[in-house]
């Protein structure tokens, strides 16, 4: 397992461009059949970039001398093998085949992965600096990008299947999977000690919803609203479940 997350942390940026590297297929940014009103402006998915380098200094870190045999490590390489792996397998199918139900099921089972890497994570005391530095930004960022990237997967898959939300209007539909995203961000954050990796990541995807339904061809300004309510509660969350952690912390009684 140790190796195994080394292997595929280093796999992630190359699977990201493969159909660029090898000419067939479409790159991630032109896959058909997303664009919906939930969709975050370009800019939003560069944090695959830190996430990619917080993965690779991840598997490098776990797989050092002092950390081999430390049982928290150990508890998280099993998930975060499960999320690198998985996170491969979204790419390489995004790439080479159309949108659809499948995808949307690899990546429900990545949000699996994900958050129980999450809590895993942010269980462990943040007192070295690889747990500070590595592995709390690693999976709180992927896991709050995950929790959001999922609802944006469910209306992509949705349109390139013809699912018609049973007539509910398009903007319609995109607010109330907007708040589910905003939803699934504060429960999350009520078991994750409030982490501010996690609301960041969410907050920046929700931001970018925000920009993509001010700015875009076919601005929404409701889809806008809504998302910049999510922001709110999102921010409530991470507020009342740190102050929570540390009242939990200084009353241990």
């Amino acid at each position: 397992m140790l190796l195994l997350n080394l292997l595929l942390a280093a796999l992630l940026p190359v699977a990201g461009v493969m159909a660029s590297l090898i000419g067939i297929g479409h790159p991630l940014w032109a896959m058909p059949g997303v664009r919906t009103l939930v969709v975050p402006a370009p800019y939003a998915f560069s944090i695959w970039g830190p996430i990619f380098l917080l993965a690779l200094a991840w598997g490098f870190w776990q797989a050092r001398p002092a950390q081999r045999r430390d049982p928290q490590v150990a508890r998280l390489r099993g998930p975060a093998a499960g999320a690198f792996g998985l996170m491969l397998a979204w790419m390489v199918a995004a790439q080479f085949t159309p949108n659809g139900w499948h995808l949307l099921a690899i990546m429900l089972a990545l949000l699996v992965a994900a958050l129980l890497a999450f809590r895993r994570a942010v269980a462990v005391p943040a007192t070295t600096a690889g747990w500070r530095w590595i592995a709390r930004p690693l999976f709180g960022l992927l896991a709050g990008w995950i929790s959001a990237a999922a609802v944006v997967n469910l209306s992509g898959a949705a349109e390139a299947e013809g699912f018609g939300w049973f007539g509910a209007a398009p903007s319609l539909v995109a607010m109330g999977l907007v708040l589910l995203a905003a939803w699934i961000a504060t429960a999350m954050l009520r078991r994750g000690r409030g982490d501010l990796w996690y609301a960041g990541a969410v907050v920046w995807a929700l931001v970018a919803v925000i920009v993509a339904n001010v700015t875009g061809r076919a601005p929404d300004p409701a889809v806008a609203l809504v998302a910049a309510l999510g922001i709110v509660m999102v921010a409530v969350a991470s507020f009342l479940a740190r102050r929570q952690s540390a009242g939990a912390r200084s009353y241990p009684g």
